[in-house]
């Protein structure tokens, strides 16, 4: 592909980060890490569904809230998002109604599960060149199964993204896990969106990317 074209088919992010940062390459996976009640959910759904950005299809995997949650959420955020081409796979156990854009799994301890309700819901949308695909969160899958199994199956799970030219944005609590598990585990990622508390404030940094400095900026979400 001609260094125009792949440039054109990037993932734009209109203004959603605080630096000079508006698109993302196809095939990147990208782990947002941040302590409880410091944004990252808002900054993961900002990233997968832009504000002036026409909608890319989406698939958001989510461990904790259940789908109906899910939903509210980006209707609440009145983003241009197609219902049509919006599904969630379900892994949170709980109960729900029976729908076509729903993908349930009985709990964030069946990885195969999973994985097999990925697939379903890329093929149900034809399986298009482009998505974008949220997963929330990776903390909350520890509490099911061990690091060694969340870490082969997250490995897995962004490399299927990345192959396919998808965008991969996931979400983590490093406060929730030892340091050289998340270092671990931020590892498998092409980049990372970090954020922190810092003297009252929000501030980020990414790290990862070559033309970005890994400098704390304010984040005044």
């Amino acid at each position: 592909m001609a260094e125009g074209d792949a440039r054109a088919n990037r993932y734009a992010l209109a203004d959603t980060l605080p630096l000079d940062i508006d698109s993302l390459d196809q095939g990147m996976n990208v782990l947002v890490s941040g302590p409880p009640m410091s944004g990252k959910r808002r900054l993961v759904f900002d990233l997968l569904a832009p504000e002036t950005v026409p909608a890319d299809p989406i698939v958001v995997m989510t461990t904790d809230d259940p789908d109906s949650r899910i939903r509210t959420q980006f209707e609440d955020r009145d983003v241009r998002f197609d219902p049509s081409t919006f599904r969630v796979v379900d892994a949170t156990g709980a109960p729900g109604d029976s729908e076509p854009s729903i993908h349930r799994v009985s709990s964030p301890a069946d990885l195969t599960g999973m994985g097999v309700a990925f697939t379903q819901a890329v093929d149900q949308m034809g399986t298009p060149d482009r998505l974008r695909l949220g997963f929330v969160s990776i903390s909350t899958l520890l509490q099911y199964v061990d690091a060694e199994r969340a870490f082969s199956f997250l490995h897995v799970l962004s490399r299927r993204t990345s192959a396919a030219g998808y965008l991969g944005v996931y979400s983590i609590d490093p406060t929730t896990h030892e340091d050289r598990f998340v270092n671990v585990v931020t590892s498998i990622f092409d980049a990372a969106i970090e954020i922190r508390e810092e003297d009252g404030g929000r501030e980020l940094r990414v790290r990862g990317l070559s033309d970005v400095a890994p400098e704390w900026t304010a984040f005044p979400y």
